[in-house]
């Protein structure tokens, strides 16, 4: 999957489970801020794209994944480590 295949796939994915408008998300900007999260809904939103994307991130990286970029990049890295090669 490409990045913005994966960008597009999230994107979508936080706009249905927040109720937000997610179209306008910079990809270095701060999700809790400009989405009004606080930590236990950040964590939600995380396991809800763990298990739409069936990945999982290491917990001790769980507080850098606070952008849209980040998240696209944790994703893409996740799948590509676990491709047979």
């Amino acid at each position: 999957m490409s990045n913005a295949q994966t960008e597009a796939r999230l994107r979508r994915l936080l706009a249905e489970l927040l109720q937000k408008d997610t179209d306008q998300l910079k990809l270095d900007e701060d999700l809790l801020m400009a989405l009004d999260l606080d930590s236990l809904a950040a964590l939600r939103m995380l396991a809800a794209v763990e298990k739409r994307f069936n990945v999982r991130f290491p917990d001790d990286q769980l507080s850098e994944l606070r952008t849209l970029g980040r998240l696209v990049e944790a994703i893409d890295a996740t799948l590509t480590q676990e491709k047979p090669q």
